[in-house]
């Protein structure tokens, strides 16, 4: 059983919807020879009120009523995908199919809805028919509600209610839709976290290796940075010449890291969501984090270089 919120069963209608999902074999009206072959696609049976719970925008023909019942010829509604694949050149409403379980009506269809995310988060063009949960039935049920009460109270008020009807009826599994949300991406996230974790050790060394190298660097050419002072020379440039130097080496490192992960950027592909393996603004963000780094680990030890004193620097073997 799902919710988004708790409220009583005895409120507004339109906040509760039942759904049972699942698959169906099905044949399609109109198609010849290969196409005349039964597909398998997704099912949900839903009352009428489920559109307007979650907020599916309908985009041609009309939604279930309380008129669709099992005295009323079978109706469907399928999202845009399903619209797509099996009538991509024609207009779908008055389109018909039926199961393939001999003498099965044939079901009209009667809407079409915009494609939503309801088995997978990664994929949301998924074809998909919506039945009437009153003309096609269903065993395993969800009720979604929608409210403002306590949401610690959700089990015991829906149990309640349900078996009032039929004290037969076991109810369980109650959580949130962000529960929800949060279980279905809990192996992404685990995953995303190892890697971004990976990420920053990777850049904890990188500037700790700038550093180093910089570092090393200005202890070896101390003597000569005394000397340039001596003769006059502006601390500035020297700052400017030091980091400049550092920051060369970054450039060319960061140029040849964004190369190599766009050639490996498809392999990331799994993970992410609503973000393209190689979206520019996420390699924009990430070289320019990685060089603001790399420039504080070249100008700490070139700072400390140019505020020695020139006599202390010419002394430094």
């Amino acid at each position: 059983m799902g919710d988004t919120a708790a409220i009583p069963l005895d409120q507004s209608q339109r906040d509760l919807s039942v759904i049972a999902g699942g698959h169906m074999v099905a044949t399609i009206e109109g198609r010849t020879g290969s196409d005349e072959q039964p597909v398998t696609v997704e099912r949900a049976c839903v009352t009428p009120e489920y559109f307007h719970l979650l907020a599916v925008p309908l985009l041609r023909g009309r939604i279930f009523s309380d008129a669709d019942d099992d005295k009323a010829p079978q109706v469907a509604v399928i999202n845009e995908a399903f619209a797509r694949m099996y009538w991509p050149y024609q207009s779908p409403l008055g389109k018909r199919f039926k199961r393939v379980k001999a003498g099965s009506p044939w079901i009209t269809v009667v809407g079409i809805i915009a494609n939503a995310r309801t088995e997978s988060l990664a994929e949301a063009a998924v074809p998909k028919v919506y039945l009437s949960l009153y003309q096609a039935g269903g065993k395993h049920l969800a009720i979604l509600l929608r409210g403002q009460l306590d949401q610690g109270a959700i089990p015991d008020q829906v149990r309640q209610q349900i078996q009032s009807v039929d004290p037969t009826l076991p109810v369980f599994g109650a959580q949130t839709l962000n529960q929800t949300l949060s279980a279905s991406v809990a192996e992404r996230r685990f995953s995303i976290e190892m890697v971004a974790c990976f990420a920053l050790t990777a850049l904890l060394l990188a500037a700790l290796g700038i550093y180093g190298v910089i570092s090393y660097m200005v202890s070896e050419r101390t003597h000569e940075f005394g000397i340039h002072m001596a003769l006059g020379a502006c601390r500035r440039n020297i700052l400017r010449a030091v980091v400049g130097q550092g920051m060369g080496l970054a450039i060319v490192g960061a140029v040849l890291g964004l190369a190599g992960a766009i050639i490996v950027s498809n392999l990331m592909s799994g993970l992410l969501y609503g973000v393209k393996p190689t979206d520019p603004m996420t390699f924009a963000g990430v070289s320019v984090l990685l060089l603001a780094i790399a420039w504080l680990a070249c100008y700490v030890p070139a700072r400390r270089a140019v505020r020695v004193d020139p006599m202390v620097a010419l002394r430094c073997e």
